[in-house]
């Protein structure tokens, strides 16, 4: 990786010095007619601006892009924090169920149904309520 580094600053420093070398030998200009308008500018000045305003439209279309895409994204972040709050929940029902806690796991599993929506957790809540009973039959 070091080596890799090395190589790209290596020709990131030769790149700049081979411009400023042409720059400082070029000697053009650049002429701009228009009907009543004569625009004359040195040409290390156009590749400038040129450069500049390349660079300037490709981050503008990108952050016009970044715009668009932001209520999807914030969408998407809401989603993710939903299914990991259901996830959180579900787990919360397991170990609940596992120490015997059998209300505690219902109300976190029907937590976690109502933060993930999914029907295969309707089953789940079936089974502990069916669970709870059992217990309560046999202590009483």
């Amino acid at each position: 990786m070091l080596k890799n580094r090395f190589f790209w600053w290596a020709l990131t420093l030769f790149g700049i010095i081979l411009i400023v070398w042409l720059a400082s030998n070029n000697q053009g200009y650049v002429l701009i007619v228009r009907s009543p308008y004569r625009i004359q500018i040195s040409f290390n000045f156009f590749l400038v601006v040129f450069v500049l305003s390349v660079f300037g439209l490709h981050h503008l279309l990108r952050f016009l892009r970044f715009l668009r895409h932001l209520p999807a994204i914030r969408k998407s972040k809401k989603e993710s924090l939903r299914l990991k709050a259901g996830n959180t929940a579900l787990l919360e029902g397991m170990h609940a169920l596992a120490e015997g806690d059998f209300e505690k796991a219902e109300v976190s599993a029907k937590l976690a149904q109502e933060l993930i929506q999914n029907s295969d957790l309707e089953t789940l809540i079936q089974k502990l309520a069916a669970e709870k009973n059992k217990q309560a039959l046999l202590f009483k």
